[in-house]
């Protein structure tokens, strides 16, 4: 079926007819650069949740000795300290239907090992100067309240230790391979959650464009992502003011759950890989 255009009324009435992104490189930047196109949702508190980017083309190590073998797309973190981990790729490009999946989960599960807050605060800083932000700015959307910018990173450092992080695959069209994919990944995985995000652009006159996100695939646990236990009322933000659960997990149950998380992952990756398994 053909793509129907939008509509603007101005002066005049003007159709936008769809447009594809012309290269890879283009379709990222405009996410560093404008993050609230990924905005959806609410954090803990009720807040509207707001992306703010750590680093492009963040590198991800497969050891604590080496330095990176994978470079991700784009990191974002919330003011809740959720790491948010993105994939780009155009519809025109055949890994969109399988392999950037066994990419993201190589990614999320490395990534939960070896960014430690320390390298994360620097990696978000540094994008900050790249970009000529202050830093002022750029902590006053992450809400820091009376922690420092140490405790932020810190708590993020755990987040990903828990494997609470949002996996986000983006592109100008979600193939039904990936949108299968993904259902599945949301069945399978208890503590991430899991999107398929189509970005459609459209274009008219001069330089007017429209970017019009639809979330496809989605999934996030009940509720917010939960608290962390063992952590310090510096180190983090009130994310339940209400009476703590009384299943909340200790630090040596959430370094267990991570264990089996990198095992659960590295099995998903081999199913979606079509690798025989370990076992």
């Amino acid at each position: 079926m053909t793509e129907q255009p939008v509509f603007v009324l101005g002066g005049h009435l003007q159709a936008l007819e769809p447009a594809a992104f012309e290269t890879e490189a283009e379709f990222q930047e405009l996410l560093a650069r404008h993050p609230r196109v990924l905005d959806f949702g609410s954090l803990a508190d009720g807040q509207p949740l707001r992306l703010v980017l750590v680093a492009r083309e963040m590198g991800v190590p497969t050891s604590g000795e080496s330095g990176p073998a994978y470079w991700l797309d784009h990191l974002f973190v919330d003011a809740d300290g959720v790491p948010t981990l993105v994939e780009v790729k155009r519809a025109s490009d055949t890994r969109i239907r399988r392999e950037v999946v066994g990419q993201m989960l190589d990614y999320a599960a490395n990534g939960a090992r070896y960014w430690p807050g320390a390298l994360l605060q620097r990696s978000f800083e540094g994008t900050c100067a790249a970009d000529g932000r202050s830093l002022e700015e750029a902590y006053g959307e992450l809400l820091l309240g009376d922690r420092s910018a140490e405790e932020f990173w810190s708590m993020v450092e755990e987040r990903l230790a828990a494997g609470q992080m949002r996996l986000l695959f983006v592109a100008d069209r979600i193939p039904l391979e990936l949108r299968a994919i993904v259902e599945f990944l949301n069945r399978q995985m208890r503590q991430a959650a899991v999107y398929a995000v189509e970005l459609t652009q459209y274009r008219g006159d001069g330089d007017l464009r429209v970017k019009d996100p639809s979330v496809i695939v989605a999934f996030e646990p009940i509720g917010p992502f939960e608290d962390l236990p063992n952590a310090s009322p510096a180190s983090r933000r009130d994310l339940r003011p209400q009476r703590a659960p009384a299943n909340r997990r200790t630090k040596a149950e959430l370094e267990e759950e991570n264990s089996a998380l990198r095992a659960e992952v590295e099995s998903l990756r081999r199913q979606v890989a079509g690798e025989p398994s370990l076992e």
